[in-house]
């Protein structure tokens, strides 16, 4: 499959997801990355999942997509979480 055939792919299918879906994705993945958190540094966990998703988004993604993508990130103001740091 041609590069930009799978990025079609990859983006039609996450367009049929539904919001459920994506949530159910998130809940999981987040409750992973908890239980990562007790054994590993919260730091060390979360550039492993940043570093395993740039590379998904690299993957599926035309360089000028995947370029906006992260000043997307780069430029959204995020909150954290509501909890003491475990360090």
């Amino acid at each position: 499959m041609n590069i930009r055939l799978k990025q079609e792919f990859a983006l039609s299918e996450l367009s049929d997801m539904t919001d459920n879906e994506l949530k159910n994705i998130y809940d999981k993945v987040f409750q992973e990355a908890l239980m990562l958190s007790v054994t590993y540094q919260p730091q060390q966990v979360a550039a492993t999942y940043m570093a395993i998703a740039c590379r998904i988004y690299k993957t599926v993604l035309a360089d000028d997509e995947y370029d906006a993508m992260m000043d997307m990130i780069h430029k959204t103001p995020i909150e954290p979480y509501k909890q003491p740091t475990l360090h």
